[in-house]
Order: C-alpha cells, then structure tokens, then sequence
C-alpha cells in the first residue's frame, strides 16, 4: 500500500479519543496559523488544508481516481490544532431517476448472462447438495495436495500406489451413489408445488455463503456422513454429496504422495434445473435494468444494494457491477414498482419506477451526499510553520 493511501486510510480514525480539550483561539492566534497549507513528501496524493482565521477549516485528498473532503471547526490545544469535522446537511437525495430507456439489444446480453447466474444460485439454494458438490470440486484438490509432504518417501510413494486401484473403484461407487441419491431428491423437489424463489444474493452474501460451506464441508473431514440415517430425499443426495467428496479428496491425495498425474475422473450429473418450477428454470424473455453513476464525476458506481420490488410483494435483491448495471428478470403478472437503493454507510432510498416509458432506468448518484465523513478529528501537531499529522509521511506546509 502506498504512503498516500495509507494517510487516507489512517485519518479515519487518527487519535480521535486523544484530543485535549482546546482553550479559545485569540485573534492574534488565528492570524498566525490561518492559511492554506499543502501536504508535500506523500507521493501519487495531493491534500490541501484551509484554517480560516474564524476557525472553520475544509480539508480535500485525492488519490487516483478517489477524491475525499471535509470540513468543521479547528482549535489549538497547546502546540497542537485540532481539526473536528462537521457533517453536512444534504441539499438532496443522494439517488436520482435520471433517464428512462427502453429495452434494447445490449441489455438483453447482459440480462441472458445475469439470469444464467441468477439461475444457478437459485439451483443451489433449492438443492443444496448440488452447491456443496460443486464447492468440494473447486476447492477439494488444492487442499488434497496441501495434505502431502514434498519430502514423501520410496515407501510411501508405494504404499499410496497400492491403494489407487481400490480408492477408484471406492470413488466411483460414490459416483453412482451420489447421482441415485440426486435423482430421487430433485424428484421429491419437483413434485412439491411451485415456492417463492429467495433473494438473489448479493456478492458479500454469496461470498460469505460459500465460506461457510466450505468450512463446514472441512468439518466434516474424517466423518462417516454414510453412517447418519437421512431425514429425507434431500438429506440423504447431501450425505452422499459429502461421502463422495471424501473419496474425490482420498483418491487427489493418494495421486499426489505417488508423485501421479490425476486421472480424468467421470464426474456425477444431474438434472439440476429441475430443482426450481419451470418459470423459474426458463427464465426466457426481457428483463429490467438500473445503471448508476455519477454524471459530475463521470464514474459509474459499483457495489450499490440494489432491491427490485414487484407488485406481487417480492423483492429481487442484487448489486451493481463494475459497469454500474444490476439487473432483473420480468415477472409474469408483475410488474416493476420502485427500486430500493443502498450505498454503504448511508440510508437505503426508495425510487418509484413507471416501466411503461422503458425499462433501463439510469439513475444519477451523487457522490458527495453518499460518501460518509472521512474522518471525526485530526490532531496535528506544529514543526518549524508546517503541520504534521503523526505516523503520516508528509508535511503540511504554508502557501
């Protein structure tokens, strides 16, 4: 991390508990300190500090393309100044409907790509075993090698070319055991009538999600998941999911400590997209899209909450990308009623949408009333006319 960022990123919370209380500034005080100062020796940052001589003070850094500000009250406390910021009143909402658009050939590719996705979290959701085999298959090989010594001796390497043999055919009696057990349960799902899909997640969400299982899953490492008598269909393809894994996980290992290349190894199928009804399987047809940006800056904006609301009660819960898209699928007999915006730190806004004049809606953000108070208090103390913020490179020195 540079110098530069760093200072950012310290001045959110630079000794904000050790502030001594500060005596009133004279005039002739104020007279000696005020004036605009620019940090020098912070390397690819530019940060300037106004002291007005009637004790305001505004205070700008800019990094790249980040640009941060503040402004509030300044005292001195012996030989220090003390900067305290004051938040400002917003002018307005930070979200605005700009533009309405109406659906168009771009927007249809983005949507195909964003219901794929859409559509496998879904999956996962209905049937969970399909998640924890694909997590198993991502992230079980590197873990299996991680599990061999570099240093795996003559008889080792003999011993584990002994067991392959039994190991494979082991692995694929999971196979085929896996794939019953998945058969029966996406049948038990698709007789069930049709249930409100959840939320998309988020990409925390799925993050954290996927963390999850995957610690759980290394839990379950030297288990017998077989040896548990199943509640139900479902229950019983996530046993065998798990003992298949095992397997798949002794199968890398015994590859790895006889110094062999993996084989190819058949994997187990399913018929997956039966897990949801078919209108939530097909999701065929337009969609809806919000693109956020700030036209001021010129910046789209990434990783805004964005919640989708129909009139039916359900609500679509998604975030923007780094092009500043989120997107939705239509809803047969729904249809669009607001969009529910969230940017961090700051209060979800509710915008009230007409898709009857388009369905892009290209929403304005306003950077400034959405970006949170970089900092509560600095403390900077004084060296020869220049100020000095501590364990921040640079100096602030007069102009």
């Amino acid at each position: 991390m540079s110098n530069a960022l760093r200072f950012s990123l310290l001045v959110l919370g630079l000794l904000a508990g050790a502030a001594q209380a500060a005596d009133p500034i004279e005039d002739r005080q104020r007279a000696a300190l005020a004036g605009r100062y620019v940090l020098e020796g912070a390397a690819d940052a530019a940060s300037e500090l106004l002291l007005e001589p009637d004790g305001r003070f505004e205070w700008s850094l800019s990094y790249g393309l980040m640009v941060e500000s503040a402004s509030g009250r300044w005292n001195v406390g012996g030989d220090r100044i003390v900067l305290t910021t004051q938040a400002p009143v917003p002018s307005k909402p930070a979200f605005s409907l700009d533009q309405t658009l109406p659906w168009n050939p771009d927007a249809q590719k983005r949507l195909g790509e964003f219901a794929e996705e859409r559509r496998e979290a879904l999956i996962e959701e209905a049937c969970g075993f399909v998640k924890t085999y694909r997590l198993g298959l991502e992230l079980g090989e590197l873990a299996a090698i991680a599990d061999v010594s570099a240093a795996t001796d003559a008889a080792r390497r003999g011993e584990a070319e002994a067991a392959l043999a039994p190991a494979l055919a082991a692995l694929e009696q999971a196979r085929r055991a896996l794939e019953t057990a998945g058969a029966a349960a996406i049948e038990a799902r698709a007789a069930q009538p049709e249930r409100r899909p959840p939320p998309l997640l988020s990409a925390a969400e799925a993050a954290a999600a996927a963390a999850t299982a995957a610690a759980n899953e290394a839990a379950l490492q030297g288990q017998a998941p077989a040896d548990v008598v199943p509640v139900d269909e479902m229950e019983a393809a996530e046993r065998a999911a798990q003992t298949y894994l095992q397997r798949l996980h002794e199968v890398w290992r015994l590859h790895a400590m006889a110094d062999r290349r993996t084989l190819e190894l058949r994997p187990a199928t399913f018929d997956s997209r039966r897990c949801l009804p078919p209108s939530e399987a097909d999701m065929q047809g337009e969609g809806y899209a919000v693109v956020i940006g700030d036209p001021q800056r010129g910046q789209r904006a990434e990783g805004i909450g964005v919640g989708f609301v129909y009139s039916d009660g359900r609500t679509e819960r998604t975030e923007t990308g780094p092009s500043g898209w989120a997107l939705a699928v239509r809803r047969p007999g729904a249809r669009l009623q607001q969009v529910i915006l969230q940017a961090p730190d700051i209060p979800a806004q509710a915008l009230a949408l007409d898709e009857s004049r388009g369905r892009i809606f290209a929403i304005g953000l306003d950077s400034a009333a959405a970006t949170p108070v970089p900092f509560d208090q600095i403390i900077l103390s004084q060296d020869d006319g220049a100020l000095i913020a501590p364990r921040v490179p640079g100096r602030y020195v007069r102009h």
